[in-house]
């Protein structure tokens, strides 16, 4: 992909982001072809459009929510069979939204973090398309806060 085609995508992509009224963050240095930050409003995570490789027929949308280490280890001490299995109920609610995730951390069943992912084909991408993943990816980032929060709050 030439570098014409590759500043026409990032064109492309900041008006997206202004269309679908995010703020526009950074455009940070990266081992990918290129990755441009973004926000809504300053209470939900940021996300990150990623595109790969030059190559590369899509580009990721990418959300992440840290999980407070005292937080962690509160719901642990309060039941951890319970916290077990919210993790569990969590990974499979995530399945059905139809977005990939990766859970961070060394164990799966106490995350670090929650790494939420879709793709988006540049040949069917267009602001209404890029708002719909969007908004997938945030539901789902929205889901695992309110379930760490209602784990938090009811005990359980």
């Amino acid at each position: 992909m030439s570098a014409f085609n590759r500043e026409g995508l990032i064109s492309e992509v900041k008006g997206w982001i202004a269309q679908c009224g995010f703020m526009f963050e950074s455009s940070p240095d990266s081992k990918y072809d290129f990755v441009l930050n973004f926000s809504e409003t300053d209470n939900l995570p940021s996300l990150q459009l990623i595109h790969q490789k030059p190559e590369s027929p899509f580009y990721l949308l990418v959300g992440l929510v840290k999980i407070p280490k005292s937080d962690r280890d509160l719901l642990r001490k309060i039941d951890v069979g319970r916290y077990s299995r919210m993790i569990w109920d969590l990974k499979l609610r995530l399945l059905g939204m139809g977005v990939d995730f990766t859970v961070l951390g060394p164990d799966e069943f106490d995350p670090d973090a929650w790494e939420v992912q879709c793709r988006l084909f540049i040949n069917d991408a267009d602001a209404a398309v890029f708002y719909e993943v969007c908004s997938k990816v945030k539901r789902a980032l929205i889901g695992i806060i309110w379930t760490y929060k209602r784990a938090l709050d009811t005990g359980l």
